[in-house]
């Protein structure tokens, strides 16, 4: 019996104004699975993310997430999807002036009407989760590349998102916190069975967490590779994917 997909992607086309980037994308991402979307500089990677989360809209193409269709117009079906799914953008986002629980409180205050002491105790909680307690009073700039982005994944846990979309989750970390971030990820996938939608260009992080990947190629407009990224460095049959994966320059012509 074949796995319903938690995320569905059907013709999607994207871009911006005349612009177009990608058109009729295809693709299913299922329960469980970490998921990292790949591709050269400008080929859309976080422009795709920002579609599925509903921060951009498509210019034909439909996005489904557990089963409802992704109408960013349509407040009550968007604030439905927006409970089940947690986002960490680029640099984590974290509010400066906010301290490390209150940054976490806030999706929980906002979608739910939970007493201040549970909010504080499910606050601690999260950021157990991420190896952060006893942080709950620290602002963003007493904290450290690597724990900044921690917190950011503790706040988009906040809910108990069933999908959880990471732009660039190792970007300017030392590879140490890179690797410790890669295995806060398997972690998380493990215990909570949460899925996860990656956009990182870190080879290291890509063979160490991806269970599959989606490659996309800018001069086509399409994905190019769509698979195990430790079978497609060797097998695939495009030039530019087996140069990716194993960090090739692109030859002269």
């Amino acid at each position: 019996m074949t796995q319903k997909a938690v995320i569905s992607v059907r013709g999607l086309t994207m871009g911006f104004g005349e612009l177009v980037l990608m058109e009729n994308l295809d693709f299913d991402i299922h329960p469980g699975e970490i998921f990292v979307i790949l591709g050269g500089s400008g080929s859309g990677k976080s422009t795709l993310l920002k579609h599925m989360v509903g921060l951009y809209k498509p210019m034909a193409g439909k996005i489904t997430i557990a089963g409802m269709t992704l109408e960013p117009d349509n407040e009550d079906s968007f604030k439905k999807i927006l409970a089940r799914i947690g986002v960490m953008y680029q640099g984590g986002a974290l509010f400066s002036s906010m301290t490390l629980g209150e940054n976490v409180a806030l999706p929980i205050t906002e979608f739910s009407r939970l007493k201040e002491s549970a909010v504080d105790e499910l606050v601690r909680l999260k950021l157990r989760q991420v190896g952060l307690e006893g942080f709950e009073h620290h602002l963003p700039e007493e904290l450290s590349g690597g724990m900044k982005k921690r917190a950011a994944i503790a706040r988009a846990l906040a809910l108990n998102p069933e999908i959880l979309f990471l732009d660039e989750p190792s970007a300017g970390l030392d590879p140490i916190s890179s690797a410790e971030l890669d295995a806060l990820i398997l972690r998380l996938n493990r215990t909570l069975g949460t899925t996860f939608v990656v956009v990182t260009h870190e080879l290291s992080s890509i063979f160490t967490i991806a269970k599959r990947v989606v490659m996309l190629d800018k001069e086509t407009k399409s994905i190019i590779a769509d698979g195990d990224p430790h079978e497609l460095k060797n097998a695939s049959t495009h030039p530019f994917v087996r140069q990716f994966f194993n960090r090739q320059p692109e030859m002269e012509k």
